[in-house]
Parts: structure tokens; C-alpha cells; sequence
């Protein structure tokens, strides 16, 4: 399926083609290779709502076509 991965500053977009079995820590591992951020220093949000459980699949949280999860950078201190 196709996904939008947004930048939450910026906006930017990067469309991903990718099957909604996988798991959020896999799909930021590949956002991580093509985008070159490390993983620790940002957090994926779908619906408004920081999606914590890198376990979970892009099907458990109800990700369907087109839809959009937002690339949030994390900042420091707080």
C-alpha cells in the first residue's frame, strides 16, 4: 500500500510503497536508511497521536491507502 510519511516541520513529503503488515521500528528503520535521520531523534504520530508501541503494524493501527504519518523531530531538553 501506498503511505505518506509527512515532516511535520517543512512538510516534505516521502511517498513509500509498503506492505501494511510491517511493524512501525521496521518502517522507521527504512524512513532512518532513505531519509539518513537517526531513529532516536524523532517519533512517527498517525491521527494525532504519537505511536509508541514499535511493535504494532501499519494494519493493527488501521493505516489504509493514501494515508498520511507525520515524522515529528524530537527536541532537545525538552
Amino acid at each position: 500500500m501506498n503511505i505518506k510519511i509527512v515532516s511535520a516541520i517543512g512538510g516534505d513529503t516521502l511517498d513509500m510503497n509498503i506492505d501494511k503488515t510491517i511493524n512501525i521500528q521496521a518502517l522507521k528503520e527504512k524512513i532512518t536508511e532513505i531519509k539518513r535521520i537517526p531513529i532516536h531523534i524523532y517519533v512517527l504520530a498517525y491521527h494525532g497521536s504519537e505511536i509508541t508501541d514499535t511493535t504494532t503494524t501499519l494494519e493493527k493501527l488501521g493505516v489504509i491507502e493514501n494515508d498520511k504519518i507525520y515524522l515529528i523531530m524530537r527536541t532537545e531538553g525538552g
